[in-house]
């Protein structure tokens, strides 16, 4: 059963719910729509949680909210985000030095303000300074942090912070024509090539400009650019890399049920395409005909260095 908590109370009866995760976004998303809105507690600004047979599928605030009044009905419609929302609206008021902290110290003092908290499976090694800058959002702040890392923040159920890389469990089941309710595959290799040269921004003595390869392309096919991040140049090429690979294969399937997560592998073993494909984003939904999950899967190698 889908529910909404808001205020202390428990509803259930909504014409439509859906949430929406990407492992390329900090904040998840909401909107639902009942008839009779006028019934419900429930305010813009509020905090509300989204449970799906009493577990907490996702945390978050009211942004928009809009009550009407039709012939029998006055529907309401509201949508937001997951509490990392302020992090990405929200501006760093003045600069602040961290010295031989990890970026989950780091990241954790930086969002205590806003009473968030961060979790991480990942062992990372602390860094020697990192500066806060003024007027940068908290989210430009510790998505420049993360990039040194090539590490990902994104949202939890409860709507705090998670820390993480392409490396997360892979589900057991494996998903075959009959149970999928829709599938459609689509390659494309305009952003590919053949190899991936990076130099670095100012010439430094002794630096080593990258060649990372993409074993498919075997045409003469080469893409240079410039360092300017805090990361070498083979790290750099490697991330392009394995980014147009991903963005190159694009995967959409639809279920009949809110079971599979974002940043999880799963087997495809289908007419169409077999493979194992990692979970990019998913918006989970529910309507009348029940609950559905459509899933954008990529290559597993997304994120990868």
């Amino acid at each position: 059963m889908i529910q909404v908590k808001a205020n202390g109370f428990i509803y259930s009866g909504f014409e439509s719910i859906s949430i929406t995760k990407s492992m390329q976004s900090i904040s998840d998303t909401f909107s639902l729509e009942v008839f009779n809105g006028d019934q419900l507690n429930i305010n813009g600004n509020d905090l509300i949680q989204i449970l799906d047979d009493n577990k907490t599928k996702f945390t978050g605030y009211v942004d928009d909210y809009n009550l009407s009044i039709g012939d029998k009905k006055k529907p309401l419609v509201l949508a937001g985000r997951s509490k990392t929302c302020d992090l990405v609206d929200c501006n760093i008021k003045e600069i602040k030095q961290y010295n031989a902290q990890t970026p989950k110290q780091i990241i954790s003092d930086l969002v205590s303000p806003f009473g968030l908290k961060v979790s991480s499976t990942l062992t990372l090694d602390s860094i020697d300074s990192f500066d806060t800058k003024v007027g940068e959002t908290y989210f430009n702040a510790i998505n420049r942090l993360c990039k040194q890392y090539n590490i990902l923040p994104i949202s939890d159920s409860l709507g705090n912070l998670k820390l993480i890389k392409n490396e997360n469990k892979k589900i057991s089941n494996t998903l075959k024509d009959n149970d999928l309710l829709s599938i459609d595959f689509n390659q494309n290799f305009t952003s590919r090539f053949s190899e991936y040269i990076y130099k670095q921004e100012f010439l430094i003595k002794d630096s080593t400009d990258s060649n990372v390869k993409d074993k498919d392309i075997t045409r003469f096919r080469p893409f240079v650019d410039i360092n300017s991040d805090d990361k070498t140049n083979e790290d750099m090429a490697k991330w392009k890399r394995n980014n147009d690979i991903s963005k190159s294969i694009n995967l959409q399937i639809v279920i009949d049920n809110w079971d599979i997560e974002i940043n999880t592998i799963i087997k495809i073993d289908t007419s169409i395409v077999k493979n194992d494909f990692l979970v990019k984003d998913i918006t989970y939904t529910y309507d009348n005909g029940g609950k559905k999950a459509s899933a954008t899967l990529v290559d597993k190698g997304l994120f990868n260095v």
